[in-house]
């Protein structure tokens, strides 16, 4: 229990922290390889941070929450909360298998050594389609992000399903639903952002 609620208050200071360092150091404007090998050679940590680097820390972290939340909730939900822990701690080493960050560091290392144009033709090809599995959506960040949420979304049914434990509840449900709008077209980011404000409210509440 007490590194559940560690973990969910590191996530929930986590999440602003990524917003800063993005308002503190954007990552390139545009999708062309270049500018990220351009920004890995020059300023790795700023590279690795600038592909999600904390939103991956997150995901470990989440890891004794819920568990955590398996322990208290699973007496009277067991079936909802073994499958929705076992979907939402899977989802989560899905998404940080899917991210790419050390992949492009290493093929910008490379491609700032090669010594022919065929070379760094190689490199550019290699790290524009691990800038894309990542950036664009792959397999591996869409199966990741859907049974964190579906994880997710169970977990807050027997949240609201269990006694005093009706407003997480509904934080985790809002923040769930929210976030699997990502998907849609037009509106699909910015409620995605608006359940990220949710969600950090659900992780400083459970910690307490």
């Amino acid at each position: 229990f007490l590194a559940g609620a560690i973990g969910a208050a590191l996530t929930a200071a986590c999440i602003p922290l990524q917003v800063l360092l993005f308002i503190a150091w954007p990552p390139p404007a545009s999708r062309d390889v270049t500018d990220w090998f351009r920004l890995f050679n020059e300023y790795p940590v700023r590279g690795i941070l600038s592909m999600d680097l904390v939103m991956m820390v997150e995901q470990v972290l989440l890891v004794p929450v819920a568990i955590s939340l398996w322990v208290l909730l699973r007496q009277r939900n067991a079936s909802l909360m073994t499958l929705g822990a076992t979907l939402w701690i899977a989802g989560g080493f899905l998404f940080i298998g899917s991210n790419t960050a050390f992949e492009l560091l290493s093929l910008a290392r490379g491609y700032a050594a090669a010594t022919t144009d065929v070379a760094r033709a190689g490199y550019l090809a290699a790290g524009q389609g691990m800038l894309a599995s990542y950036l664009d959506m792959g397999t591996g960040f869409i199966f990741g992000y859907v049974l964190s949420s579906v994880g997710c979304l169970l977990a807050s049914v027997a949240m609201l399903r269990t006694a005093g434990w009706h407003a997480e509840g509904r934080l985790l449900l809002a923040g769930s639903l929210l976030g699997l709008c990502l998907f849609l077209p037009v509106v699909g980011i910015p409620l995605s952002l608006l359940s990220v404000l949710v969600l950090v409210a659900w992780y400083a509440l459970v910690a307490v």
